[in-house]
């Protein structure tokens, strides 16, 4: 555990002290500073309907929304395993005393942690507002659970892509397309006539289990579906890295 909790804390300050990290957190938050103030104006309109609320558009309602997702992942994760092969330092950390489990782990947790941090810094938005009218909390935070959880399967997925690699760039590349993929299985169920098929490629859609966070609704599904891919994933990196023919 000493070692996982060092290895992470180095992933987090080599993030920080990098120029990416304000470069995409000082876009990410000017995005969503704009999303929240377009989506306070829509929603202040008299013909829009009363039930709607904030947490179901600003989380997941929005085509700017799934555009950071996109983005944020593999920009996080696409220097993780990369830029230790590019600078030769992989081998060295290999043959510290730790094992490959707890290098990919550290390695997802400081990219996930990063995700979250810039992430959580939104809430400011929702307390600022809290000041002018009253909010159902219970949404917002279920919102941000199913961010964070969702987060962690592309960051899981995103580490993966950088462990094939040296080269930032084709990992974030990768790491992208494949994220692509996941989101559009759901699509594939308008071209599936047969209802076992059908309810199969429901079941592995992202899209469809993210749904009820925005809601204010917790399902245990969701969850245990989202983890169980975050820990396929962090499988594969660990195949990876342990075998060089994995390796592009």
């Amino acid at each position: 555990m000493r070692n996982l909790i060092a290895l992470t804390s180095r992933e987090w300050k080599a993030f920080w002290y990098s120029p990416i990290a304000y470069v995409v957190g000082g876009f990410f938050l000017i995005m969503q500073g704009w999303v929240f103030w377009l989506l306070m104006a829509v929603l202040n309109d008299p013909r829009v309907d009363p039930s709607w609320r904030m947490s179901q558009f600003f989380f997941g309602g929005t085509f700017f929304y799934w555009l950071a997702m996109l983005v944020m992942a593999p920009v996080l994760t696409m220097r993780t395993f990369s830029e230790e092969k590019r600078t030769g330092t992989m081998e060295l950390l290999l043959t510290a005393p730790v094992s490959d489990l707890q290098v990919v782990v550290s390695k997802f947790l400081g990219a996930w942690l990063s995700y979250s941090a810039l992430w959580m810094s939104t809430a400011i938005y929702f307390f600022v507002l809290r000041r002018y009218t009253p909010l159902d909390w219970g949404p917002i935070l279920t919102g941000y659970a199913g961010t964070l959880l969702l987060g962690a399967v592309l960051i899981a997925v995103g580490c993966w892509a950088s462990s094939l690699t040296r080269n930032q760039v084709i990992a974030a590349v990768v790491g992208f397309v494949v994220m692509l993929l996941l989101f559009s299985v759901g699509f594939l169920e308008t071209f599936i006539r047969d209802p076992e098929t059908r309810r199969l490629i429901t079941y592995l859609a992202l899209l469809e289990h993210f749904q009820d966070f925005s809601k204010g609704v917790v399902d245990t599904r969701p969850i245990a579906f989202y983890l169980s891919l975050v820990v396929a994933a962090l499988f594969l990196t660990v195949r990876t890295i342990g075998h060089p023919r994995w390796r592009l």
